[in-house]
């Protein structure tokens, strides 16, 4: 009695069955065929199948694309890549990190801002209130003259809120520069100009460094008229820096070189010396003005500014004196000199 050579090890019948080449045979429904399916004179059986080898169908393997690497790669190319992406993370760090520090420098510059602006309300509040105040004349007189103590206090109030203004501006410019003698020509691109400035001094400085750069002040058309490619005195420049860091480099840089000159091709004339200095407030660019000034009439030798403040000494070996008001010139230099 002929059995299915498959699993089930049931006899055969006289139909429903599919004999192989080799002599064994199935029940159709034991490999996969319908009961009334044509069994071809080439079929063969599963365990024919498995001892069959494979024909070599590389031609029709498909080719991945372009860059890929296959796992059998050379060992040295694997590397290379490896070497590439390692690169290219470690590349990514550093510019993640920068962009945290912009972005910490930017927060602590708003909440910088926030404070200043909510003191100002304060103050503003202040001196409102001190305005709006009576001022009583000493014996009632209104002939008499003389200020009297409430008198004298507000205004000591009112200076020393003005002080107080004053400071927090200037805290405010702690990123700032002020550059003078940088070629002007029409057109440019001032950025550009401070990142190449910056390049000279041996500074590195990119375009995202800088958060701006604008001229300030009239434009000088020269003695006859001319506009500043002609000879005019170019406009200063103020620059803001995104770091406080890269502010402090460039200062010590332009006084290192302090005879440090920038010249332009598209510039007539021999190069100027460009000043770099801190960004003062107004008021404190018109008291360095002064201090400056009375430096040179008195011979002290040393007048300057540092985060802001401003300061004036003798001679080598005397002691420096903060200067932040009109009271501290007659102070240091004496009533006749102011």
């Amino acid at each position: 009695m002929v059995v299915c050579a498959a699993a089930c090890g049931k006899p055969l019948g006289a139909t429903g069955v599919a004999k192989c080449g080799c002599g064994l045979s199935y029940h159709k429904a034991c490999v996969g065929m319908g009961q009334n399916a044509r069994v071809a004179s080439t079929w063969a059986c599963p365990a024919c199948k498995a001892t069959t080898p494979r024909r070599d169908n590389s031609d029709n393997t498909p080719v991945k694309p372009g860059g890929a690497v296959e796992d059998d790669a050379p060992l040295d190319q694997q590397l290379d890549i490896a070497e590439q992406l390692r690169l290219l993370r470690a590349d990514f760090g550093s510019v993640h990190d920068e962009v945290v520090g912009l972005r910490q420098e930017v927060q602590r510059f708003n909440d910088l801002l926030s404070g200043l602006t909510g003191r100002l309300v304060v103050l503003e509040e202040k001196v409102r209130r001190l305005e709006e105040r009576p001022v009583v004349p000493i014996d009632g007189g209104p002939e008499d003259s003389s200020p009297s103590g409430a008198t004298v206090e507000l205004q000591q109030t009112v200076a020393r809120l003005q002080l107080e203004l004053n400071d927090r501006d200037q805290d405010a410019l702690l990123s700032d520069l002020d550059i003078g003698h940088v070629p002007e020509t029409k057109g440019e691109n001032v950025v550009h100009t401070i990142t190449v400035l910056a390049a000279k001094l041996g500074v590195t400085l990119e375009q995202r460094d800088v958060v701006f750069a604008e001229r300030v002040g009239a434009v000088d058309r020269g003695e006859e008229g001319a506009n500043t490619e002609a000879g005019g005195r170019p406009r200063r420049v103020v620059v803001r820096l995104a770091r406080r860091q890269l502010r402090d480099e460039l200062l010590q840089a332009a006084r290192v070189r302090r005879n440090f000159t920038f010249s332009d091709e598209n510039q007539p004339g021999p190069p100027r010396r460009v000043f770099v200095n801190e960004r003062l407030t107004r008021t404190n660019r018109q008291l360095f003005h002064k201090v400056r000034e009375l430096c040179r009439q008195q011979q002290w030798r040393f007048s300057w500014t540092r985060r802001g403040r401003i300061y004036a000494r003798q001679g080598e070996g005397k002691s420096a004196f903060p200067i932040r008001s009109e009271a501290d010139l007659v102070r240091v230099f004496g009533a006749s000199s102011v």
